[in-house]
């Protein structure tokens, strides 16, 4: 079971970082919110039944377990009275110009701080949506109806759009 683990975390990775980053800005709380992750996966793959996929199951581990990270830092700034936004998202395009790299990096971070400027459930249906899954599949994870994650989406489609317009 060890090995299998190592192969579905290694497997979906990527996945699960992106998950991570749409959920927290701060480098070393993705970490952190990457291992309650890899915790939450390992303790629910006993729990998976093959109902959905094993992609759309470990989906939605992270995307609760996501949810639960950001009340929890919430809670925490609240509580302290200040707000933990340092953080950098460096892609790595290795053919590009600096200055390209620089422009796109700055899409990127304008984009991820709008993206976590939304509600939860219009950022857990925008981010589900970005990962390739269907309609079914994220009203699903996200216990709501096919057609409410349509009007999740295109909310926050809109609200997005506004928010890059006027940065």
């Amino acid at each position: 079971m060890q090995a299998d683990f190592k192969d579905i975390l290694n497997q979906h990775q990527a996945l699960l970082s992106r998950v991570a980053s749409s959920y927290e800005a701060n480098d070393a709380l993705q970490q952190e919110l990457l291992q309650e992750i890899a915790l939450a996966v390992w303790q629910g793959l006993a729990r998976f039944n093959g109902e959905a996929s094993l992609k759309t199951y470990i989906l939605k581990i992270a995307h609760n377990r996501a949810v639960t990270h950001v009340c929890k830092e919430v809670k925490k700034q609240e509580v302290s009275g200040h707000d933990n936004d340092d953080w950098e998202f460096a892609p790595g395009q290795a053919n590009m110009q600096p200055h390209e790299v620089a422009e796109q990096q700055a899409d990127i971070q304008q984009l991820l701080v709008a993206v976590r400027a939304l509600p939860v459930a219009m950022r857990q249906v925008l981010t589900l949506t970005l990962e390739g899954l269907s309609y079914i599949e994220i009203a699903e994870i996200c216990g709501i109806t096919k057609n409410h994650v349509g009007v999740l989406l295109q909310r926050a489609k809109t609200q997005l759009q506004q928010e890059l317009q006027h940065a």
